[in-house]
């Protein structure tokens, strides 16, 4: 088949399944282009070593890797809010080799970026949800508020004294902060650092006020107490940080934010690679170790469909798109 009759396949393909959709009975000679267990498999992340999206893939690597039988790389290619790491993968062959293990931030950036280098809704084939978790917002211990209240009310009297980082821009650590701000009537200074890892250090290096986070990336630091946090966004508390309520329950009632990471390929994925993946990932994700390894960094495991997958990718951009327009967000 030549170069064009594919394209031509791939697009057809594309415009006959919805969103998410995977073909259970596919052709099959689908399972001639699974990858070759000798062929390393790329796992692709939009930020640098130490964010969430850096230690849930640490964690399913060993396991990814027994489960598949070949060799999986942690490739890392942080910047401009995940479009390095997302163009790669979109560009990749699709045989199931280079794998995008996308954050929140790929359902927000067809809104945050006025040209996308890709279609975020047909470029990627999606796999499996992996995990979810709420956020915890960690402040400098110098920062004179002890919780949500406080600093709703410090940041309306010295409007823009408060100073907050997020991940990048169009990250839902911004958004969620701006979510706060519009509902709580106050307004922050935002500070763009490139992925969680850099931005949990400015918290430290007090260059920033505090930083809407995942439990996982400021564990160590709550724990030697380097790090305060202040509320959390999640419908419930925290069971390790029981003492700590969550933002809802602080005033803002119905306010709710969860961070969420997921593996996507190439469009194009043949049915029967992206059912031997998102098997592989589901049995990593299921094993003893990993469930108690996340657990205790507050992820909740999920392990979808690709189907819920699909779903999820369209519901995040819709209600983000709407905090964004609420709060006048410029992101360019």
């Amino acid at each position: 088949m030549s170069s064009a009759e594919r394209t031509r396949r791939r697009r057809l393909l594309l415009k006959i399944l919805p969103l998410g959709a995977m073909p259970v009975p596919m052709m099959h000679a689908a399972a001639a282009d699974a990858p070759a267990g000798n062929r390393p498999l790329a796992l692709v992340l939009p930020f640098p070593p130490g964010g969430s999206v850096d230690i849930v893939a640490r964690q399913l690597q060993p396991g990814l890797k027994a489960a598949l039988g070949q060799t999986v790389v942690v490739d890392n290619k942080p910047g401009a809010g995940g479009l390095i790491a997302s163009s790669a993968v979109a560009r990749a062959k699709p045989d199931g080799s280079t794998l995008l293990m996308a954050f929140d931030t790929h359902a927000i950036n067809p809104f945050a970026y006025k040209q996308l280098p890709y279609d975020t809704f047909q470029d990627f084939t999606p796999i499996s949800q992996l995990v979810r978790f709420p956020l915890v917002i960690a402040a400098n211990p110098s920062l004179p508020a002890a919780n949500v209240r406080e600093l709703v009310a410090l940041a309306k009297a010295r409007p823009d004294s408060v100073r907050y980082a997020s991940s990048g821009i169009g990250s839902l650590n911004q958004l969620a902060a701006e979510a706060l701000a519009t509902e709580a009537g106050m307004h922050m200074l935002h500070v763009p650092y490139k992925g969680g890892g850099p931005a949990v250090q400015a918290v430290l290096a007090n260059e920033v006020d505090l930083f809407f986070s995942s439990y996982a990336a400021v564990q160590a630091h709550v724990a030697a107490r380097t790090i305060k946090v202040l509320g959390v966004t999640g419908t419930g508390r925290l069971r390790q940080l029981p003492q700590v309520p969550t933002v809802a329950e602080q005033g803002l009632k119905g306010f709710e934010a969860y961070s969420w990471i997921g593996v996507f390929g190439p469009a194009g994925l043949p049915a029967a690679t992206i059912t031997r993946i998102h098997q592989a990932l589901v049995e990593s994700l299921r094993q003893p170790r990993v469930v108690d390894a996340l657990a205790a960094q507050g992820f909740e495991v999920v392990g979808g469909s690709p189907a819920d997958l699909g779903k999820l990718v369209r519901q995040e951009h819709d209600k983000w798109q709407a905090v964004a327009r609420k709060a006048n967000i410029q992101f360019e």
